[in-house]
């Protein structure tokens, strides 16, 4: 993120006007503003309405700068974490679900061959190749089962799940345990965690709810040092312990050994939390978003805008499909949901232009597909979209559109700081067979999610309300067939 000294500058090349003339015409010292641009001094508070009116801000310029100017104050682990989730969704959204180029699955000898007699491997060129071929030759039976437990540092076994289960060969049920740090002030996000988190996040979106985490608290790590092989990689037929760097490993293959692990790795998760919670359930998915409004505000970005502020009894009635079986259980938790949503004080969505011309054109909803809800007809949608543009424009909704590439297309995510976070694939997710919610409770990674949600409309990935507003009337505008 730029520094509001760099931003204060480009303005200032972009206006053409020199500091003198702002100085005079804004009667702010030139000393101030010439230490405020070398990132000396802070600009007095008092200052930037006077500088935004010198400066002939346009609103996006404006909320840049104000942004940039408040960005002076946050806690270095905030802005750290909102850099780490940014950078986790972005990641999504380029991701390329397409087949991959080639495999690389075939052996070209088994583990007895590489391993001969060795047990013990030094180097990531021979710890790396070890932990492939393992791997390999368990996801091969047709009860394959890995139970793992891997340094912090480690990339190389995320890689490989991750690759695999994007080809889609991967269907075996994979448990792993990681160790939370539990230093710190609890009200601090925890980076160390959620660097985790959002290493493992889009495994979980890719496993077709095949991936299990679970996690602890470990304030002390002194003990991991005196065991050289802290961590492990169990399967049916071998055990790989790994050393804190991932840099070493032995090899265990007894059968009473791999029991042994197997036995101590059950034991491990009757103490550890389950990290992630999955369902494809309709009505459960609908629950959870309830479950996550607070009793102040309901925060949620997705490709679509959310128009739950107004679906009243008769929306419900008329467009949830009646011939459903489970119509009632829905139409009940629909009913509650969005009571709630119609009272809440802060009601916060954020959404994409490509997500909103969807809805102009179709009238259907990503998060609830063609099967369970009925579209829109044109009449309807440009009431919807007016309705939300009125309620943007008098701060009944902080209602804003994002830029592109912030938020990948086929997710959703609502967020609570205190009751959790919720992360649903859409109609648009490209594994429609891993159609699915991931759902967390940890209250570090809740505040780390919810505070990057709720900070992002002051940020420049975001539009003004104003330009939302104008965007939303103007489609509906051009909505075919409405009146």
């Amino acid at each position: 993120m730029l520094l509001f000294s760099e931003y204060l500058r480009e303005l200032l090349q972009d206006k053409k006007m020199t500091v003198s003339a702002l100085s005079r015409l804004a009667g702010v010292e030139r000393t101030t503003l010439s230490k405020t641009l070398t990132g000396q001094r802070v600009l007095p508070y008092d200052a930037l309405d006077r500088l935004v009116y010198h400066l002939r801000l346009t609103p996006g310029e404006e909320q840049r700068f104000r942004a940039y100017y408040d960005a002076q104050f946050e806690k270095e682990g905030i802005r750290r974490s909102q850099e780490m989730v940014g950078k986790l969704f972005s990641d999504l959204f380029n991701l390329d679900f397409s087949t991959p180029a080639f495999e690389e699955t075939r052996l070209l000898m088994n583990l007895e061959g590489y391993a001969g007699g060795r047990s013990i491997f030094s180097g990531a060129i021979n710890v790396q190749p070890l932990l492939r071929m393992v791997l390999t030759e368990e996801l091969s039976r047709p009860d394959a089962r890995v139970e793992l437990t891997v340094p912090p540092t480690d990339t190389f076994l995320g890689d490989e799940l991750f690759r695999r289960y994007l080809g889609g060969r991967l269907t075996a049920e994979i448990s792993q345990i990681i160790a939370f740090d539990a230093s710190g002030a609890a009200e601090d996000i925890n980076l160390h965690n959620l660097e985790c988190f959002c290493r493992i996040f889009p495994i979980c979106l890719l496993s077709r709810r095949h991936y299990h985490p679970y996690y602890y608290y470990d304030n002390s790590i002194a003990a991991r040092y005196t065991d050289p092989f802290p961590y492990f990689m169990a399967t049916h037929s071998c055990v790989v312990c790994l050393s804190e760097d991932g840099g070493q490993a032995m090899l265990l293959r007894s059968a009473d050994q791999v029991e042994c692990y197997h036995r101590h790795f059950q034991s491990l998760l009757s103490q550890c939390y389950s990290l992630i919670q999955y369902t494809a359930n309709p009505v459960e998915i609908l629950a959870s978003y309830d479950g996550y409004t607070d009793a102040d505000g309901f925060y949620m970005i997705m490709d679509q805008p959310c128009f739950g502020r107004f679906y009243d009894e008769a929306v419900i009635g008329r467009y949830l499909r009646r011939e459903l079986p489970f119509y009632d259980r829905l139409a009940e938790v629909a009913r509650q949901r969005f009571g709630r949503l119609r009272t809440v004080e802060q009601f916060y969505t954020l959404f994409s232009v490509g997500g909103l011309k969807r809805f102009c054109e179709t009238g259907t909803l990503d998060d609830f597909p063609d099967a369970f809800v009925a579209p829109f007809p044109p009449e309807a949608r440009r009431q919807l979209l007016n309705a939300l543009a009125e309620r943007i424009r008098t701060d009944n909704v902080m209602g804003r559109l994002i830029e592109p590439g912030v938020f990948p297309d086929y997710l959703s995510m609502t967020t609570s700081e205190r009751s959790g976070v919720g992360f649903f694939t859409t109609e648009h997710f490209p594994l429609q067979d891993g159609f699915c919610s991931v759902q967390i409770r940890e209250p570090n990674l809740c505040r780390a999610f919810h505070g990057w949600l709720t900070h992002l409309p002051a940020t420049v990935y975001t539009r003004s309300a104003e330009e939302t507003a104008e965007a939303l009337e103007g489609m509906a505008r051009g909505i075919e067939g409405a009146q």
